[in-house]
């Protein structure tokens, strides 16, 4: 259609509706691959998310268990208030 309107011919009204028509479907188109494209980069970020938390949640566990094996050996090794030491 650019062609034809660059090359100074006129648009009929069948070519013109025929031109919308595409145009519109192409419009529907890129929507649903752009509605498509947002939810995958919402899934990745939700991922991304879980994961973070997963990681610090297990670096808090091992800091926890950590801190109580040594509350542990401190209670084993003082007992009825001598030190088994």
């Amino acid at each position: 259609m650019q062609s034809l309107l660059q090359n100074g011919g006129k648009i009929t009204p069948k070519q013109w509706k025929a031109e919308t028509q595409s145009l519109q479907s192409e419009y529907d188109s890129i929507g649903r691959e752009q509605t498509k494209t947002a939810t995958e980069l919402a899934y990745a970020e939700v991922i991304s998310y879980n994961k973070k938390n997963l990681e610090r949640e297990l670096q808090n566990e091992s800091f926890r268990t950590r801190a109580d094996s040594r509350t542990d050996n401190k209670t084993k090794l003082s007992v009825g208030g001598r030190n088994l030491m």
